[in-house]
């Protein structure tokens, strides 16, 4: 049984900062540099979605390092040319652009641009940066009700008509696939806000190992946990 949708929170990057005797900000564009590598490991064991958050330093803004930033274009770059077997990888931001640096929105932006010029092929790689999932909730709430007001629609109306299709189309990231398998790296065992919505009947697989000296061997064995579970989404 493989997953087709797997979502992957990078964390752990204080523990392998003291681990490695590295500043934390370095142990940052790590995990950063990895997510591609996660991606790649994920396509080839045939999933089709990928959605990856890299969780921020504990003490320090990455943004306010500019070799983050620029480990971020150049993590961007290596996506859109993708590999061998996946040359069109659909290639998604996640997240806020305004809580992100000028240019590095750009960047996004730029690459959305030439995701949207290109043939699209079956893999879909999500980069969830400037991600909140309460936040994306509540903006669908907001949207669905700014909706019905343009409509002339009273409130007792939209009540009544809201439901879990109609909700989910507001979302931003609404037109995911449902999350089959949250992996989470550097040894917490939460969500953070991760993708709420989708994860509603995921299965979930914690490691201990910091995002940034994941393994293909450290993905192999969550895919073999994930394919003993019986699934039973939520009943």
């Amino acid at each position: 049984m493989t997953p087709r949708h797997v979502a992957v929170l990078l964390d752990g990057h204080a523990q392998f900062a003291e681990e490695q005797g590295v500043s934390e900000a370095m142990a940052y564009r790590a995990g950063c540099a990895k997510q591609l590598e996660i991606a790649r490991w994920c396509h080839a064991r045939g999933a089709g979605t990928v959605t990856l958050e890299i969780l921020p330093p504990t003490h320090t803004d990455p943004h306010e390092d500019i070799a983050a930033d620029a480990e971020w274009a150049a993590v961007l770059d290596d996506f859109l040319v993708g590999w061998d077997g996946a040359r069109d990888i659909a290639l998604n931001h996640l997240g806020d652009p305004a809580r992100l640096p000028v240019k590095l929105a750009d960047r996004f932006r730029a690459s959305a641009a030439r995701r949207d010029a290109a043939t699209q092929g079956s893999f879909q790689v999500n980069l969830a940066l400037g991600y909140d999932g309460h936040g994306e909730i509540l903006d669908a709430v907001r949207a669905t009700l700014h909706q019905a007001q343009a409509d002339g629609r009273g409130l007792t109306d939209v009540a009544a008509a809201l439901d879990v299709e109609g909700l989910e189309t507001q979302l931003a990231s609404g037109s995911l696939p449902p999350v089959d398998l949250i992996i989470r790296a550097g040894g917490g065992q939460y969500l953070s806000g991760f993708l709420l919505w989708q994860s509603a009947y995921a299965e979930f697989y914690f490691s201990g190992t910091p995002a940034p000296a994941l393994t293909q061997d450290d993905l192999t064995a969550a895919f073999a946990d994930y394919a003993r579970r019986n699934r039973r989404y939520g009943k």
